[in-house]
Formats: structure tokens, sequence, C-alpha cells
């Protein structure tokens, strides 16, 4: 018995260097994990959030031109208000205008034809035509169009001031250029019959004030006016939200 336990001990030169081989390797990765759980690598979060790396990437390429279509958007805009009406326009492509009786209205509108010089309508305009926009690229003008889909379209144009990367330098410099017509209306929910998920994916409803709507719903009845909202989910909540709000 003793001589088979010690002939099952006794291994070989490359068995042992093979066995202390083994043992070292194991060594080494019980070391370098444990200092990786105690001292764990530095890591920037932004280089790890594709939308983030994008943004920054569409802002760098914007910042390049924005100066350049700033001087060219307050070329068409920046004199006495004055819009050139379609018949004008017309009338300018028809006939041969002499440059030395140009007018300074006429002045106003001789810009690249690649630029804007009629104001677009926030909630008709389409990627397109919003990439004309100074300082708006593809990015951007997706994010505008993404973001007015979630909220049943723009009723102030200052709400692209929320759309994700948008600076109010950016926006002063195309804000002329925008209008909403006075008969839009805004896509509503009906905050006394949509459910749970559909309230949650409007941006101005968080998850506890659609919550505190629901139970209200079920509990007291229904929400009759905004002044009531108010009471149910708290001062907190976004004034603009009352666009978009159906009591029926």
């Amino acid at each position: 018995m003793t001589d088979n336990l010690k002939t099952f001990l006794t291994f070989s030169r490359s068995e042992r260097i093979a066995i202390i081989t083994i043992v070292l390797m194991i060594i080494i990765i019980l070391i370098i994990k444990h200092l990786l759980i105690t001292n764990p690598p530095k890591r920037t979060y932004y280089l790890h959030d594709l939308d983030s790396i994008i943004a920054r990437r569409e802002i760098m390429f914007d910042s390049i031109r924005i100066a350049d279509s700033i001087k060219k958007s307050k070329a068409c805009l920046a004199t006495t208000g004055y819009q050139i009406t379609p018949t004008e326009k017309h009338r300018t492509s028809t006939e041969n205008v002499n440059k030395s009786k140009t007018t300074r209205k006429d002045k106003a509108c001789l810009v690249p034809t690649n630029e804007v010089c009629e104001v677009l309508d926030l909630n008709v305009a389409d990627t397109t035509l919003l990439k004309q926009l100074p300082g708006i690229g593809s990015s951007f003008a997706k994010r505008i169009v993404t973001y007015r889909d979630k909220l049943g379209g723009y009723c102030e144009t200052e709400q692209l001031l929320e759309v994700y990367g948008m600076d109010g330098t950016r926006f002063e410099g195309f804000k002329n250029q925008l209008k909403i017509d006075s008969s839009f209306t805004p896509n509503k929910l009906r905050i006394n019959q949509d459910a749970f998920k559909v309230l949650l994916k409007h941006p101005y409803l968080e998850f506890d004030d659609v919550k505190k709507i629901v139970n209200h719903r079920e509990q007291k009845g229904m929400i009759a006016s905004w002044e009531q909202l108010r009471k149910v989910v708290g001062d907190a909540i976004n004034p603009k939200l009352q666009y978009y709000i159906d009591y029926q």
C-alpha cells in the first residue's frame, strides 16, 4: 500500500515542471483579479454611450459651419423686416433687373439659393428643410422631428431648447426663421381614458405623475380641468403639458 502511494505521488521531471507552471498561472490570475477588483480602471461614461459620441461629433461639425450660417441667415432677415412675396420672386426671376437700381429690400434676399429665406412651419418642415437652418445638421434635424412626434407637435418654438443637445446660442441663430401656425392643434392625451403606458410616453409626464393620475381616475373619478390636474400631480408639473390634454 505504501509502495503504491509512493509510486502515485512520484512525478517525472517534466510532470513537476507542468504542475509548477499551472500553479504559478493560477496564482498570477488570482493576483490580477484581486487588483482589478480593488482598483477598477477609470472609465469615462460618455465614451461608452453611442448617442453621446454621435451627438458630440455632430456638435463639432455643426460648430465649424455655425458662424458662416448665422452670417448668411442675418443677410436674409436683417433689414426693415421686409418679406419678399411670391409675386416679387416671380418678377425678379423673369425680369432683367439693373444692379445699380436694386433696392435695399431686394438686397435682403440676394443670398445663395441653398439658404432659407422663407419662414419654416416647425410642425410641417421635414428633416431636409430643417437642415437648411444655421447650425442644424442631419442629427439635430432627426432629433427635432423625433421630439415633435413624442410631444404631439410643437406649441412654442422655445420647445426646441428641450431637444437633446440644443443650446441657446444655436437656437438664437435660427429662431426668427421658424413659426407655428396659429391654427395648429397638437395631438392630445386623453387624460381620463388613455392607458398608463400611453400617458408615460409623453415627455412631460414622469412615472410618479402618471401613477397619481391613474390612481385618481380609479378612486375619485375623472379629471375635469388643468387646475384639478395640477392638484392631482402637484405644482412641479410642466405648465406646457396643458397644451396636450383632452379632458373628455
